[in-house]
């Protein structure tokens, strides 16, 4: 039996709660008095990042930036449901049920490599919509959005004119065998893609070779 707690052993786990937003979730006097300035100002673009009556997301918003390093750094992705690959650390398990409580996200996530896995908790906020491909489509909801699936069902979209358009993505936490700056995973990032990326262009170069090789016994067969 292992029985190794070593610091080298352990599991190094990292969260990112915005301090500034994160007294909401547990304050319904500072909730209330958030609501109510946000009405009073009129910060349409806080209504639509906030379900109603529940708390704002506390989460760190990805950049594009962020996103495509995380997702050249862990190509795998699936539903938080179906991940199997590692134990996901109870800090991270009371994160997702504090999502999935206050309704933050449409889908949540878990980006990993197979090799390496390093995993990440992504949230993703977004919207359903009825698509315009189908001419049986009732025009009348063309370019509304609705927050939920069962919105669009329960307004009477049929069910393969549903679509979903993916918005935001946030960084609930992540979990490692070391503790990477964001620094160094753009380090790593870049590294990765460069190589992946050589290796892809100089096979599309034998592939263009070859075929300028054959080339002068095709055009030979080609009109002989």
């Amino acid at each position: 039996m292992l029985n190794n707690n070593s610091n080298e052993m352990k599991t190094a786990v990292e969260t990112f709660l915005i301090e500034e937003t994160v007294e909401l979730i547990y304050d319904n006097e500072k909730l209330d008095k958030w609501n109510e300035l946000v009405d009073k100002l009129n910060l349409n673009g806080q209504t639509r990042i906030v379900a109603k009556d529940k708390s704002p997301i506390p989460f760190l918003h990805l950049n594009t930036s962020m996103v495509n390093i995380f997702k050249t750094l862990c190509p795998r992705q699936v539903n938080v449901t179906d991940y199997d690959v590692t134990p996901i650390p109870v800090e991270i398990l009371n994160l997702i049920s504090l999502s999935v409580n206050e309704e933050y996200f449409n889908k949540i996530e878990i980006w990993y490599d197979e090799k390496s896995p390093d995993p990440v908790c992504i949230g993703t906020t977004g919207y359903w919509y009825q698509s315009t491909w189908y001419d049986d489509r009732d025009r009348s909801f063309d370019n509304v959005k609705f927050k939920t699936r069962k919105e669009c069902v329960d307004a009477g979209i049929k069910e393969k004119n549903i679509n979903f358009s993916e918005d935001k993505k946030y960084l609930l936490g992540k979990w490692a065998d070391v503790k990477h700056t964001f620094e160094q995973l753009k380090t790593m990032a870049m590294k990765r893609f460069k190589i992946q990326e050589e290796h892809e262009l100089k096979r599309r170069i034998k592939d263009a070779q070859r075929d300028l090789d054959d080339l002068e016994s095709k055009t030979f067969e080609r009109f002989n």
